[in-house]
């Protein structure tokens, strides 16, 4: 039986109720009153405060986080900082985010992350003749994050979660590792060009609909399951491989997952070119052709 601590920190419950899912751990979190030689390993988030121990491994979710721990980053661009900080064989694994209950998918207002950058996005949307709405409202479907250089990952996966839509711009390495640009988001070259993406979103529901779906089917793929596993493997580099699971169970779990975007498996194609749901409709011919042919062969295409 191994056995493992946890450091108390926003994130602790995550872990220990990931490692209880697994055999052979005996996991709790880490006491003062505990002798921290007692445990195989610690782990912490970030800069979560641990006991001197044996070895700490740490899940890192921010590039300005100070610990020499980075043993797994939450990110593909802090991989290379944690080469820089002394680890040989640093794994990435998304960042795990809640998937609340979305009801109607992607809205048409829009909010800006906080950033240096904010106050000026805002003034340009609004001299657009756009109303700016807390970040936790619910008809705020867009989300602008307006940071030039890394912003935090979190923000970001928790708006797609939520089926919002992100831009982003791609100087910024947090989004840009994230981000499939116009898949389940967007990345712009320069603070300019929001104004006009957000307003032809806000124009165009079913672009909203669409990357909104694909946003939080995209966040919906990592856990604290893959987290817990690249914490605890050795001599493992990359990006861990997603777990295979059989197909009626993982169906369940995708349903629970997606919520209201789940609906869009029982679409059906019409003759003029449309994929529809009820009074909601994809135009199949603004799609990628590999995405186009995914949509066709889920739906079963056109009667003939």
């Amino acid at each position: 039986m191994m056995r493992i601590g946890v450091a108390p920190g926003a994130y602790a419950r995550d872990l220990l109720a990931a490692l209880h899912r697994r055999i052979n751990i005996d996991a709790e979190i880490v006491s003062a009153e505990r002798d921290p030689d007692e445990y195989r390993y610690v782990l912490a988030v970030d800069d979560d405060q641990v006991p001197r121990s044996n070895e700490v491994r740490r899940y890192i979710t921010q590039q300005t986080a100070e610990a020499s721990q980075w043993t797994v980053v939450a990110a593909r661009h802090l991989l290379s900082i944690a080469v820089e900080r002394g680890v040989v064989s640093p794994i990435a694994v998304p960042m795990p985010v809640e998937l609340p209950h979305v009801d109607g998918g992607s809205r048409p207002g829009v909010s800006v992350l906080p950033s240096k950058h904010q106050q000026q996005v805002i003034n340009m949307l609004q001299s657009d003749g756009m109303s700016v709405l807390p970040f936790n409202s619910r008809e705020a479907g867009i989300v602008v994050d307006a940071a030039s250089s890394t912003s935090h990952v979190e923000p970001i996966r928790r708006a797609m979660a939520e089926e919002k839509v992100v831009i982003a711009i791609t100087t910024n390495a947090a989004a840009a590792d994230t981000i499939h640009h116009e898949t389940d988001g967007y990345l712009v070259d320069c603070l300019n060009e929001i104004s006009h993406l957000a307003q032809q979103l806000i124009e165009n529901e079913s672009d909203r609909l669409r990357v909104g779906f694909e946003a939080r089917r995209s966040v919906a793929s990592t856990s604290w399951d893959r987290v817990i596993r690249a914490l605890l493997v050795d001599g493992r580099t990359g990006l861990p491989q997603l777990q295979t699971f059989s197909y009626l169970p993982a169906r369940a779990r995708w349903r629970q997952r997606l919520g209201h975007a789940d609906k869009w498996r029982s679409a059906r194609y019409n003759d003029q070119g449309y994929i529809e749901y009820g009074n909601q409709r994809l135009e199949i011919g603004q799609l990628g052709e590999l995405r186009r042919r995914s949509l066709l062969n889920a739906t079963g295409g056109r009667d003939q």
